[in-house]
């Protein structure tokens, strides 16, 4: 009798203390199914088409780096000539397929007539910062010439203007005011990767608007848009 007690009384206690250890624990995260779960991705960040198009050498609305560079025609010529003078930059190569149309469409050619009407003696520069290979003097002076662009030709052989001012594209603008201030850098017009495709006309000259704002003594707006075209062919370090 005593024997049968005391078996009862450890089978209870072994009860009591597994139920105990039990309650004690806290369920576990389900099994995966299919194998082990992987971390969650972060949200990649939307593209910012109307990103800054400018490098850390030239900032909107600061004094516009000076350069020197050898011209076309063997001259030299530096952005500190034309002090007082409203000065807009174009990066050009004659290889592109797409500096080439702007030119052949005379979106090149009514943009300059339309910021001379408002700037009679406002400047344009040139520049070909394509490795040697593509910036051959001639060539180039060849190109403006066909075109009938009345800007300056200028050759930056290894491509340092060009990264001073960020230029990814040809083509690719930049607006110098007549104080030296840089107010507009990107896109000649919003016909930017088909967005108006079909249309006769881009519904917007942005370098024109920039001139036009200027003049008007109002805010340049967009002062920076996303360039398009082909890619600067920069030189190789070495």
């Amino acid at each position: 009798m005593n024997h049968r007690l005391t078996t009862l009384c450890a089978v209870t206690l072994a009860s009591l203390t597994l139920l105990g250890a039990t309650q004690d624990v806290a369920p576990g995260p389900a099994a995966p199914q299919g194998g082990v779960d992987k971390p969650a991705r972060p949200d990649r960040p939307r593209r910012d088409r109307t990103r800054e198009a400018v490098a850390p050498g030239a900032k909107i609305g600061e004094k516009a780096p000076d350069f020197t560079l050898t011209g076309v025609d063997g001259k030299t010529y530096s952005l500190k000539d034309y002090a007082g003078k409203m000065v807009v930059l174009e990066w050009v190569n004659p290889g592109c397929p797409v500096c080439r149309a702007v030119m052949e469409e005379g979106r090149i050619g009514r943009m300059i007539q339309a910021v001379k009407a408002n700037y009679p003696d406002a400047v344009f520069l040139m520049i070909n910062s394509n490795n040697p290979a593509q910036n051959d003097p001639k060539t180039t002076a060849d190109y403006l010439a066909k075109h009938k662009v009345d800007g300056i030709g200028l050759i930056d052989a290894d491509g340092k203007v060009g990264h001073l001012y960020g230029a990814k594209t040809t083509p690719q603008l930049f607006v110098i005011d007549p104080s030296g201030n840089l107010r507009y850098g990107g896109a000649l017009d919003d016909e930017n990767e088909g967005e108006r495709s079909g249309s006769a006309e881009p519904a917007a000259n942005y370098v024109v608007k920039t001139v036009q704002a200027i003049k008007d003594g109002k805010e340049v707006s967009p002062s920076t848009t996303k360039s398009y075209g082909c890619s600067v062919k920069y030189q190789r370090a070495n």
